[in-house]
């Protein structure tokens, strides 16, 4: 008669032992769970607070009509050049200025097209001059300053932030 009593006594031990590490495990579960979801965050201090988020503006892209125009060649043969120019700005009300000076700007532009050897101007050093040539001249004529006449100004304080080429053909 005492194995009897001894097996269950074993049992009953071993089934405390196992709701006893149970309610261990959820206890210690739970004030996980408190301590990485529910506790009140302490404010960050100013040595390990994030770098407040640039503020974008919402650039608008102003369509020119397409260029062609003939450039010069050093083969005898005479040399297209078609491009479609994409204007980047972020101030809206600049696409009215931008309509109203429209053949100057077509004008200036097609000019300096003109002026590119045949050879050269599939280079992307030289498109990425070029599109610099044309951001300035084209800043030049919004703000009433000769073309040319930067006096060191950076071109992204015009009032074009940029000149993109969306086709560039050359025959």
């Amino acid at each position: 008669m005492s194995d009897p009593e001894k097996e269950t006594g074993g049992k009953s031990k071993k089934m405390l032992f196992i709701i006893v590490g149970a309610v261990l495990v959820l206890a210690l579960g739970g004030g996980g769970a408190w301590w990485f979801l529910l506790r009140p965050k302490a404010a960050p201090d100013a040595a390990h607070a994030p770098a407040p988020a640039k503020v974008e503006k919402e650039a608008k892209f102003i369509a020119l009509e397409p260029f062609v125009t003939n450039v010069q060649s050093n083969d005898g043969i005479t040399h297209y050049l078609q491009v479609k120019i994409e204007l980047k700005v972020y101030d809206p009300k600049l696409e009215e200025r931008i309509k109203a000076t429209t053949p100057e700007i077509r004008s200036t532009i097609l000019r300096i097209l003109a002026a590119q050897q045949a050879d050269k101007v599939s280079s992307v050093e030289v498109r990425d001059a070029l599109a610099a040539e044309i951001l300035s001249a084209v800043n030049a004529i919004l703000t009433g300053r000769k073309p040319g006449s930067g006096h060191g100004e950076a071109a992204e304080e015009g009032p074009v932030a940029g000149v993109f080429f969306t086709a560039f053909v050359v025959q």
